[in-house]
């Protein structure tokens, strides 16, 4: 006897039970598991396929419409459903997909109840297949530019401060616990980072993409290709997939290719309001964090297909189901019971699915392989550590020829990167390159030793070093062709920081200060 699950992905009676064994965490919660639930009952679907239905958007329209008059006093006014995010989003560890999971699940059941359409799911940007801005976001409410938002940082604060600080007097002592591990002891330091860093900025300013101008820079196209999105796929455990291990949510500890490259860089890359924790008052948002989810969905089937662990193995696993998750409210603004990251886990009773997209091939060509190699890392020195504005930084890891040959063949190889963040993180962004020649200067992206560029998102989480894992399969395979790899000397992984002038007069620049902290080569 077979089970159908709504992926299309079969999975026997005693696979599942196996699978459940393996979670038995996860499966005590309300939430379902993805194996053996019943069609789920709301598609997901991809704003930019042939036969979108145009309802979807209008009924998108409709909620955030009806959001944005909700008095701030109310949970599901828009800006006070931005601020959950800026208060608890983890980014750079490894709850970053479990906790937007449940961000997502909770807004789109608001969504559905006040755009009164019983069938409503929220869309996804397929970004790899269209690496542009969707044109229907630039239309009406979907824009951040449009009237019906607030204009100004002053009127802003004067609608937002009086019910934020009602509802900072509301929280628990569990609620104020978690925030002061963010730096958070009262409302006034959160007013302060939102002016501040600025995660507001009024229009014009909302995105720098425009709709004249839709379309990603190059490192953002390279970002969102295919083959990264195949490497950020490629991981056999979760904490390689979701970012690495913390201490708590709030701590920012380094980005797994997924999150660290077409997560970062779309946001910084649509610009404005999208560059940091405020990111929800857009609504292109919601349509991003959708693909992301449904990455992490493609990535699950993957690993169920592999008959590989799908969640933290062993003693991680309860510490990061336990995580406490205290912020979310149901779609009549009420605080739910499902607290934890665990309860997050699987799509459960938010019963959606996704319609295909890029990146699927992994789960349809996936097959198990008892004699694969394990991982391999392979830890490199500095040559240089100080990172100053168009001067890179290096550090050399010795790589056997296997490794090279494997990434010639399309393996997956990556690069672990620290870099201490600078003051400011708007606008900076660090170039990765691959064995450039010795004094090599004028390197872009167009060089055939790039690799990937780094950029943090949103500053506030990023007072230490962070490790970024860049996939450098690309660049290895391209040094191969011209025969400008030599198997006895070691790699040299070189970063060069540069500024993207635009961002410049919105964003108060301080002065740049950042060093490189170590480097590693590795296999999944």
């Amino acid at each position: 006897m077979k089970d159908q699950s709504p992926s299309g992905i079969t999975t026997t009676r005693r696979r599942f039970l196996a699978m459940a064994a393996a979670t038995v965490a996860v499966s005590a919660s309300p939430f379902r598991s993805v194996l053996g639930q019943a069609p789920a009952k709301y598609l997901r679907r991809n704003i930019s396929a042939p036969g979108f239905p145009a309802q979807v958007l209008k009924s998108y329209g409709n909620a955030i419409s009806a959001m944005l008059k909700l008095p701030p006093s109310d949970p599901r006014n828009w800006y006070r459903n931005a601020f959950i995010h800026t208060l608890d989003c983890p980014h750079g560890n490894w709850w970053f997909p479990v906790w937007h999971r449940g961000y997502l699940g909770w807004f789109e059941r608001a969504c559905r109840d006040l755009s009164a359409d019983p069938n409503f799911a929220l869309p996804f940007w397929d970004w790899t297949a269209q690496p542009r801005v969707p044109r229907q976001l630039f239309q009406g409410v979907l824009n951040p530019a449009d009237p019906a938002y607030v204009s100004s940082y002053n009127a802003f604060f004067a609608q937002l401060s009086d019910p934020m600080s009602a509802l900072w007097k509301s929280f628990s002592a569990d609620q104020l616990k978690v925030l002061s591990l963010r730096g958070y002891t009262s409302m006034s330091d959160v007013w302060t980072q939102v002016q501040n860093d600025p995660m507001f900025c009024p229009p014009p300013p909302v995105r720098v993409l425009t709709s004249a101008h839709p379309g990603f820079d190059a490192p953002t196209k390279k970002a969102v290709s295919l083959d990264t999105i195949q490497k950020a796929l490629a991981p056999k455990d979760y904490v390689s997939f979701g970012s690495d291990m913390a201490p708590f949510h709030s701590k920012s500890a380094g980005f797994g290719i997924l999150e660290g490259q077409p997560h970062n860089n779309v946001h910084n890359c649509v610009g404005g309001l999208m560059e940091d924790m405020l990111s929800p008052i857009d609504p292109i948002f919601f349509m991003h964090h959708s693909n992301i989810d449904r990455l992490w969905d493609v990535w699950t089937r993957k690993q169920q297909k592999l008959n590989l662990p799908t969640l933290p193995a062993g003693a991680d696993l309860q510490s990061w189901t336990s995580e406490p998750f205290l912020f979310f409210h149901d779609e009549k603004g009420n605080p739910v019971s499902q607290t934890t990251a665990g309860d997050y886990a699987a799509i459960g009773q938010f019963d959606y699915s996704y319609q295909s997209g890029s990146g699927e091939d992994v789960v349809t060509t996936a097959t198990p392989q008892p004699n694969a190699a394990p991982a391999q890392s392979f830890q490199g020195g500095l040559t240089s550590r100080a990172l100053a504005l168009g001067t890179p930084a290096q550090g050399q890891v010795s790589v056997p020829e296997s490794v090279l040959q494997a990434a010639a063949q399309g393996s997956a190889v990556f690069a672990r990167v620290t870099i201490q963040s600078p003051p400011s993180v708007h606008g900076v962004s660090f170039n990765v390159f691959v064995n450039p020649p010795d004094g090599a200067s004028g390197l872009t992206p167009e060089s055939p030793y790039y690799a990937a560029t780094i950029e943090f998102f949103g500053a506030h989480h990023h007072n230490e070093p962070s490790t970024f894992t860049v996939p450098i399969s690309d660049a290895l395979k391209t040094l191969a062709a011209k025969h400008m790899l030599k198997p006895n000397e070691p790699l040299r992984i070189v970063v060069v920081p540069e500024t993207t002038p635009g961002l410049a007069p919105r964003v108060g620049q301080a002065p740049f200060a950042s060093s490189l902290g170590g480097v590693s080569v590795g296999t999944f």
